[in-house]
């Protein structure tokens, strides 16, 4: 709808509108007039498309790219059928993600083929998020733009992002050792229903 549309149109930088956003978060605001430009990098599974395509509506032209990488095996070993590959004719799932994220993001799905014949299960997916590093790279990411990691089924809301490409965010500042320069997300763990909430846990 217009009203939709509306909403996601937000780029503009607004000075009073992003210091007011800014201090939600309790971070700061310099008077920045442009915004950082952000790099997705998150793994394929078995995500439905309706999850995928919500992810993409609240991140809908925020980023510059959007990394996905398939694997035709799971962190068991056990053997995944590629939903956004096909050998013989175009993927209609790939043709659907390409369009979620909005014109202004550059979306790629790249593969992972497995040879390994065991390891540590999570091995295989420090090796997978290589490929996200290696499609920013490919896109142009420079020192100043921010790469989020997640899994797909995951995302900030559309006002944090906003925050992220505009706040002065100590973590951010130039100097940060390599493991300092990030923010964890953590949120509240719960079963089918809010009303199973999980005490003392967080994800």
């Amino acid at each position: 709808t217009e009203e939709q549309q509306k909403l996601l149109d937000d780029e503009e930088v607004v000075p009073e509108k992003e210091k007011e956003r800014c201090a939600n978060y309790n971070f700061g605001y310099d008077g920045r007039t442009t915004r950082r430009r952000l790099f997705l990098g998150t793994l394929l599974a078995d995500d439905s498309m309706e999850i995928l395509q919500a992810v993409g509506l609240e991140m809908f032209n925020i980023f510059h790219t959007v990394s996905f990488i398939e694997s035709n095996v799971t962190h068991n070993l056990s053997p995944r059928e590629m939903r956004f590959y096909d050998s013989e004719k175009p993927s209609q799932n790939l043709y659907q993600i390409y369009q979620y994220f909005g014109p202004k993001t550059k979306v790629s799905v790249d593969y992972y083929s497995n040879h390994m014949k065991g390891g540590y299960d999570l091995l295989r997916d420090f090796i997978q998020r290589e490929g996200n590093n290696y499609r920013w790279a490919f896109n142009g990411m420079k020192e100043d733009d921010v790469a989020v990691v997640g899994d797909t089924d995951e995302t900030f809301t559309r006002d944090f992002l906003r925050a992220l490409q505009i706040c002065d965010i100590p973590q951010f500042k130039p100097g940060n050792d390599c493991r300092s320069p990030k923010i964890r997300a953590s949120t509240g763990v719960f079963e089918s229903t809010p009303e199973c909430y999980t005490k003392n846990r967080r994800w």
